[in-house]
């Protein structure tokens, strides 16, 4: 095995000048593929596989009943039935109609009311020129729900809606589908506040966006101080910087080419891998730069060899652990996590190689082995060998004095973990999603006036397909309506309902509509109807409800769904007839169930790998048990902090546990090797342990730090899940650290020979 790698090192380094050739071009290719491809897109579909049924029903009834990807333009006025308000109105329908992807719009301009006549209902215009302002007035007080929607409960605002095409046909031009629609709104509606799912799904993009810009420059930044205060000398700069980018920009040439694209879960992989990679790329150097040291005479080719071969065993296993996590998440309903596991592990696969590669050009193309450090370098050598060995020295002192006070005081922690993770609330707040701005503004200023700023289309049908429209039928849905009215979560409902109200007060006593034939007239097709919405379905069978809902969590949604099934079943036969809620939100509310799932099956995954490691180092499995203690105990300790912090698992932390367990495994497989190699010289189990924290301890503390910095960065985040994700992460790899230099040689010195 070792000529074997040896002679493939020689024929690295003897064809150096085409390698590095072919590293080039694939850099260059991989970061114009990035440009000429890169997108992003946190649309609904990231969330949910093609095949999952509510996505499909989700769909259906977008293109039989009407989309609810709807755009809201709001604008303060004085009195919302000046003529003025009119013309810019009905000038901005006859712009808007004719962009790509709108499929319908609505306002005061050409809203309409329905009028019974000659045996037929007709729709006609509510302003139509001629009519007075006074006259719309009275319209609009009949119905009351319509006039809430198109100028607000004082007639202070101006509405307009913009129904685009069903989310499976706008996803793939919706940024410029919305931009070409804002730019329209602003110039007829100057000073309009624009919100609705689209806005705020191209805002979560802008806020990715600016994220992933912001993670990069800041990413870099750190990794240069460190590559600075870790590395030996700065001459070896220049070779950890290839070894990042080359593997980065590797990965994301192949990921943009292959029509993926970043969201808010696949952002943090350019950040993820720079970490790891300079952590493997440090490591090199640092061997490399010893043995140069110890053996100044030695051949240069010998010296690449020894630093690529002595730390191959240790990087090989510490990227397997830290790979695992990653590839757990593949097993995810979520496609977003699966995508994110998916491309980080074949990015860190890819990274170890690069890095072999990359650091045995670059050994063999430095000018000289520099062999005196930096003063930075210089100041780091004296710490590592005064400060963490005395530190050292004091925790293998505790370790071996207190083992089992140390044992216990984490076997309370674990337990205490493991009853505040049984506690962990799983709930994905969407504005937790979005960064503060002008979209998350207007938002709340337009749910503020409307109630609500996104679409739930409750749907009533007949499960024999038989005609909804009789008496007794509308009579139930108008008590169900006005639970739906009362509910504090949604705002003014529209059904049928609206419309029959609104001809019976209109109709005088001797008019042949009245509420004994209402239920006949209404099914008979209606002319020139409005098709923003529809209230019935075509062959009569089912019966909509269209409300208002505010921005919620995902409980609170669960919650709102309950009770509308619950009140549902008191006044429908469910054997009869078939509820279902359409909308964003109430398929974003299954979110809940997928990132349980999540959990479940990535940590499964992930601790079965895990411990065959454990088992393969041991070889022992009842140690092999024992030895998992410090690493599922940051992650115990991390439950604690979320649940007394009131942190929910969502949608962004729903992938912590499987990755920090691999990033956990990382420590304890540099000690357990180093361990190993102790004990087969004869050492005791105590002293071997003490000698490899000693030999580790440096590259333990440089590892840790790498990585709480690249979190640090995601901590840093103006997303909130993001930033709590990247900040509990960081606390996570922190507490490892402790967790493996004290409670694990602890563990290990209390198990007999």
């Amino acid at each position: 095995m070792k000529q074997l790698f040896s002679k493939m090192v020689r024929r690295v380094i003897r064809h150096r000048w085409w390698w590095a050739g072919i590293l080039l071009f694939a850099t260059v290719t991989g970061a114009y593929q990035t440009a000429q491809n890169l997108r992003v897109d946190n649309s609904v579909s990231i969330w949910f596989l093609e095949d999952n049924p509510g996505y499909q029903s989700y769909l259906k009834f977008q293109h039989e009943r009407g989309s609810d990807e709807i755009v809201i333009a709001m604008l303060e006025v004085e009195d919302a039935l000046d003529s003025t308000h009119l013309k810019s109105l009905r000038a901005l329908h006859q712009q808007a109609d004719t962009l790509p992807g709108v499929h319908a719009t609505f306002s005061l301009a050409n809203a309409q009311y329905p009028i019974y006549s000659n045996r037929r209902l007709y729709y006609r215009p509510l302003f139509p020129s001629g009519r007075t302002p006074s006259q719309v007035s009275q319209l609009l007080e009949q119905l009351p729900a319509i006039r809430h929607q198109l100028i607000g409960p004082e007639g202070k605002h101006l509405f307009f809606y913009a129904q685009l095409d069903p989310t499976d046909k706008l996803e793939s031009k919706r940024n410029e589908i919305v931009s070409h629609l804002e730019m329209v709104i602003e110039e007829h509606l100057p000073g309009a506040l624009i919100s609705g799912q689209p806005i705020l799904n191209e805002a979560f993009n802008a806020s990715i966006y600016e994220e992933s810009t912001f993670f990069a420059v800041a990413t870099t930044l750190v990794i240069f101080a460190l590559l600075f205060l870790l590395l030996p000398h700065w001459y070896y700069i220049p070779i950890a910087v290839v070894s990042v980018a080359v593997p980065i920009s590797v990965l994301m040439g192949v990921m943009t080419s292959l029509g993926y694209s970043l969201n808010l879960i696949s952002m943090l992989i350019p950040t993820i891998l720079m970490v790891y990679s300079v952590s493997d790329s440090v490591h090199i150097i640092n061997i490399f730069h010893q043995e140069a040291g110890k053996h100044p005479q030695e051949v240069r080719i010998t010296l690449i060899e020894k630093a690529l071969l002595y730390s191959l065993k240790p990087c090989f296993y510490t990227t397997a652990t830290t790979v695992i996590g990653y590839l757990a998440l593949t097993l995810s309903p979520l496609p977003a996590f699966r995508v994110m596991g998916l491309f980080t592990f074949l990015g860190m696969v890819v990274a170890f190689v690069l890095v072999y590669l990359i650091t045995a050009i670059g050994f063999s193309c430095l000018p000289q082995v520099p062999v005196a450090g930096t003063r930075a370098g210089t100041r780091l050598k004296h710490f590592q060998t005064r400060f963490i060995r005395n530190a050292v020295n004091h925790i293998n002192g505790w370790t071996t004095h207190h083992a089992r006070l140390i044992i216990g005081i984490a076997a309370v922690l674990a337990l205490l973990g493991i009853g505040s993770v049984s506690r962990l609330e799983v709930n994905t707040d969407s504005l937790h999603l979005l960064g503060e701005g002008q979209a998350k503004a207007d938002l709340f200023a337009i749910e503020k006036v409307l109630g609500g700023n996104a679409r739930f289309q409750i749907n009533i049908a007949h499960r024999q397909d038989s005609s909804m429209l009789n008496r007794a039928t509308l009579d139930r849905l108008d008590t169900f309506q006005a639970f739906v009215e009362e509910h504090p979560q949604l705002a003014t409902p529209v059904s049928i309902l609206n419309f029959r109200d609104f001809l019976e007060s209109r109709s005088s006593p001797l008019s042949v509509f009245s509420p004994a034939n209402a239920a006949d007239i209404l099914s008979q097709p209606p002319v020139d109807r409005n098709a923003f919405f529809s209230p019935v379905a075509e062959d009569q069978s089912a019966l909509s409800i269209s409300a208002n809902v505010k921005e919620l969590e995902t409980k609170a949604l669960e919650q709102l769904l309950a009770a509308i099934r619950a009140n549902f079943q008191q006044h429908f036969d469910p054997a009869r007839y078939e509820l279902s809620v359409h909308g964003f939100l109430a398929l974003f509310a299954q979110l809940n169930t997928f990132i349980l799932q999540t959990q479940l099956w990535s940590f499964g995954t992930a601790f079965i790998l895990a411990f065959g490691i454990l088992f393969y180092f041991v070889g022992d499995w009842k140690v092999s048990l024992l030895v998992m203690l410090p690493n599922l105990l940051p992650i115990l300790l991390t439950g604690t902090v979320m649940s007394l912090g009131g942190i929910a698992l969502e949608a962004a932390n729903a992938m912590l546990a499987p990755i920090m367990l691999g990033v956990a495994m990382d420590d304890t497989i540099h000690l357990l090797h180093s361990y190993k190699s102790y004990r087969k010289q004869g050492l005791t189990r105590v002293r071997a342990l003490d000698q490899g924290l000693h030999y580790t301890g440096g590259a333990l503390l440089a590892t840790t730090i790498a990585l709480v910095c690249g979190f640090l960065v995601v901590g840093a985040s103006g997303v909130l899940s993001v930033q709590t994700f990247g900040l509990l992460c960081a606390f996570t790899v922190a507490i490892a650290l402790v967790s493996d230099v004290i409670v694990l040689p602890a563990v290990l010195k209390e198990i007999k020979d």
